[in-house]
């Protein structure tokens, strides 16, 4: 999966995710939230001097721009983009430090807008972090009664200690069970997590918890805008469903020790745990982008603004359908933040 994805050939080095799959990201009213949450963390941390914004897995940057666009002027004049992707995107050629020509490194003051192109993620952050549907497309092995699986699904080697034990944690299996070995996700997140000294973490996914993993394995392909077998030469993107718990507890554990009283809640999430889940329905209507109808006088008074509101309504429709991408799961980290000052984070009724 690793090759087929991001070596030489794979699917991500030669290809634009957005021309094969559609994406909360590629939305302007998913944008919209985005920068609405990227104030409310902006607050939180007292408007700092540079507030980083980094998008992991960034495709050709839509989102960052969509963000950008949408952002307060003040907040947009000191925000420091940057995109992490595995080749170059945004039509230029990165420099030594990674950054693309007529833009400041991530060392100085942003050049007005431009985005920050590298293929590492940066240390030391402080603002909002953002992968979306970037998980999902860490590579992981497949397993079944002890032994690893191939790409047809016969036995090719005995278990690592370590993914044995995240089997026996988080995804309990029998006998004929196949299981998506998410440790490999949990280490990225983690190591994503840990790039902020202050601020948000915000994965969104698609994805399960312990006692709802899948019973069929959720390996999936896809090229040219349409679901397609896995094929593991690097012309499709191969994907797998993110345990998303797993995920959570493994970048909080570089944060706090889990202990004690505190156990449960770090497993199951919340403010005190230092983490949090939900669904992009709840997420996008916390945020006030709901798909709400324009009010029928408005056809009379301002048909093309009517229009426009009930076009805007469909799109946002799309975001938070249930059986959908509104179905997918937004898990906030935050280190060094104040959740009580992030609506997003405030425990609701």
């Amino acid at each position: 999966m690793r090759t087929a994805l991001y070596g030489p050939d794979g699917f991500f080095v030669r290809e634009r995710p957005a021309d094969h799959f559609r994406t909360s990201a590629q939305s302007p009213h998913f944008a919209r939230a985005i920068a609405l949450l990227a104030a409310d963390v902006d607050r939180a941390l007292g408007s700092p001097e540079v507030f980083d914004l980094v998008d992991v897995g960034a495709g050709r940057g839509e989102l960052l721009h969509g963000v950008l666009a949408a952002l307060p002027a003040p907040l947009r004049a000191r925000v420091r983009p940057v995109a992490v992707e595995v080749s170059a995107r945004g039509g230029g050629e990165p420099g030594a430090d990674g950054a693309l020509a007529g833009v400041a490194p991530r060392t100085g003051a942003v050049a007005g807008t431009g985005v920050s192109w590298r293929t590492e993620l940066p240390r030391g952050l402080t603002g909002l972090l953002l992968a979306t549907e970037w998980l999902d497309n860490v590579p992981l092995d497949l397993a079944r009664d002890g032994s690893y699986l191939d790409t047809d699904l016969n036995p090719c080697g005995p278990l690592d200690p370590a993914d044995a034990a995240w089997i026996e944690r988080w995804w309990p299996a029998g006998p004929d069970d196949v299981v998506e070995v998410g440790r490999s996700r949990d280490e990225a997140w983690a190591d994503a997590v840990g790039a902020l000294d202050a601020g948000l973490a915000l994965a969104v996914d698609y994805g399960h918890r312990r006692g709802e993993r899948p019973v069929l394995p959720t390996v999936t392909g896809f090229r040219g805008g349409r679901e397609v077998p896995p094929v593991f030469d690097g012309s499709t993107d191969i994907t797998c469903h993110v345990a998303m718990d797993s995920v959570a507890v493994a970048a909080q554990a570089r944060t706090r020790e889990v202990a004690g009283p505190d156990a449960q809640a770090a497993t199951s999430g919340g403010p005190e745990a230092g983490w949090l889940l939900l669904d992009q329905r709840t997420a996008l209507h916390r945020l006030d982008v709901t798909a709400a109808r324009p009010p029928l006088g408005l056809a009379s008074t301002d048909p093309v603004g009517y229009v426009r509101a009930l076009a805007a309504a469909s799109e946002i429709g799309e975001l938070t359908a249930t059986g959908g991408l509104g179905g997918h799961w937004w898990l906030a980290q935050w280190p060094d933040l104040d959740a009580r000052q992030v609506p997003l984070l405030r425990p609701h009724p």
